[in-house]
């Protein structure tokens, strides 16, 4: 069994026993979001501009990535190869984002899931009821809390980078690239929680997510020589 594999195996369990966990015990993403929340300023987090610029070139980043990989892609296929296994690297990085932020988060779960956003929901001032991660609701009508589209965007970013550094000779900066990855990805996921707009889970079940869409790309044939864990 390949270390895709087994990741992709482990994944799962996960991802079943946190769906279990936060299903269970609901309040966890009530108890996680007040510890962000003032009476007097709300998520006063939001407001801070270092967080807000910071999340903005996260998202910029995620982009920028999407947009570069997309062009080796064509490139690889119009002009010349890049190599044949970064060829392939592309091809599973422009579906992971397709397949997880695009499709299975931004165009279905996010618009017909229903769940309200912290900042939206009676116990931090709003309007709008608190539903668990795991049930669809009626309290959002589009854009809505489950899951965290940017935390998704950031679970792409992070798998694109490990992609490209595990799959190229090794360099003498591929450890710093791995590290700045993860404390990268890291930032793009707490973001969406200590501003209010995200619940734990919207975020953590986001990254599951996407990394077993990806982890599942590379079971195909195709794929099975491409390395991400």
């Amino acid at each position: 069994m390949s270390n895709n594999t087994k990741a992709l195996r482990d994944g799962i369990v996960l991802t079943t026993i946190l769906a279990m966990v936060f299903t269970v015990w609901p309040a966890l993403d009530l108890w996680v979001s007040g510890l962000f929340y003032s009476n007097t300023h709300g998520f006063w987090l939001g407001k801070v501009d270092v967080i807000q610029n910071l999340r903005k070139a996260i998202w910029s980043l995620i982009l920028l990535t999407l947009f570069f990989s997309l062009a080796a892609l064509i490139f690889s296929k119009i002009v010349r190869t890049t190599t044949p296994r970064l060829d392939k690297v592309w091809e599973v990085i422009v579906l992971t984002y397709l397949l997880g932020p695009a499709l299975l988060v931004n165009a279905i779960l996010k618009e017909h899931w229903g769940r309200a956003r912290p900042s939206t929901i009676t116990e931090f001032g709003g309007t709008r009821d608190f539903t668990p991660a795991l049930i669809p609701s009626d309290q959002c009508a589009t854009n809505c809390s489950f899951v965290s589209g940017e935390g998704a965007g950031s679970t792409a970013l992070l798998i694109a980078i490990l992609l490209i550094v595990r799959n190229m000779a090794p360099g003498r900066y591929t450890r710093h690239m791995t590290i700045a990855a993860f404390i990268i990805a890291g930032m793009g996921l707490s973001f969406r929680v200590l501003m209010g707009r995200h619940f734990l889970s919207d975020t953590i079940l986001a990254a599951l997510f996407v990394t077993l869409i990806a982890l599942t790309i590379l079971q195909l044939k195709r794929y099975r020589n491409i390395r991400l864990y």
